[in-house]
């Protein structure tokens, strides 16, 4: 090969070094936008799973603040929910195990503009860690006591983390 290269005119060295830089950047520039793309759609899916997180807390607010509402009899309440982890989502997928390992292929579904997109088989909710609630009345013993029931026994949370707290 260097042997090759010494025989070969300075001109047409120039010309292949030349070609395999140009080709070189090519790849560069090929491989940035694949990234790009892989990028945004990973961006887009984290923005679905956490306007679904938001939307969940969210849910789980407005619950509590109505059953706090039954109960004080005021409208005046604030809720914080706090979980865990956000949605997970899980999508069907065809395994095939042998001595290698699993092999996974997700099944997808093609659309008229011939995209094809991932068949949702169930949403994972993530568990709750804790509620606040502040609200009239929140100091009050029996109303602090039935507060903690109603939204243990909602939520499947211990009391030790729910805390009522009265405002003025």
């Amino acid at each position: 090969m260097k042997t090759k290269l010494k025989d070969m005119p300075p001109k047409l060295k120039l010309v292949i070094l030349a070609a395999l830089g140009i080709f070189g950047v090519l790849l560069v520039i090929i491989g940035s936008s694949g990234g790009k793309k892989a990028a945004a759609q990973k961006n887009t899916a984290e923005n679905t799973e956490d306007n679904a997180t938001l939307a969940y807390i969210e849910s789980l607010e407005n619950k509590i603040r109505t059953i706090t509402r039954q109960i004080t009899g005021s409208d005046n309440s604030s809720v914080i929910v706090t979980v865990s982890d956000g949605v997970q989502y899980v999508y069907v997928s065809d395994e095939k195990s042998d001595e290698g390992g699993t092999d996974r292929e997700y099944i997808t579904v093609r659309k008229e503009n011939g995209a094809g997109t991932l068949i949702l088989q169930k949403e994972i909710y993530p568990p709750v860690e804790g509620v606040s609630v502040a609200c009239r009345g929140g100091d009050d013993p029996g109303i602090q006591s039935k507060l903690i029931a109603v939204i243990s026994t909602a939520l499947g949370l211990p009391s030790n983390r729910i805390c009522i707290v009265g405002v003025k």
